[in-house]
């Protein structure tokens, strides 16, 4: 049964990250703004992104060590 939740966490984390990563473009693109990276927005979008992927891994590590 745990692993069915784990796997909805999943799921929710990734359609979560998804759905922010469209808005940004979709905002973006509506004020027909060109897309552009540099290094200011990838200083506020590495911290955000890394936050995600180490709690994820982390829920996995500790799910397949106990089951």
């Amino acid at each position: 049964m745990s692993d069915s939740i784990f796997a909805l966490f999943l799921g929710f984390g990734f359609i979560w990250i998804l759905m922010g990563v469209g808005g940004m473009f979709l905002l973006m693109k509506s004020q027909n703004q060109p897309l552009r990276f540099n290094r200011d927005g990838i200083l506020v979008f590495l911290p955000i992104v890394l936050v995600f992927l180490i709690a994820l891994s982390f829920g996995a590590v500790v799910l397949a060590k106990s089951g």
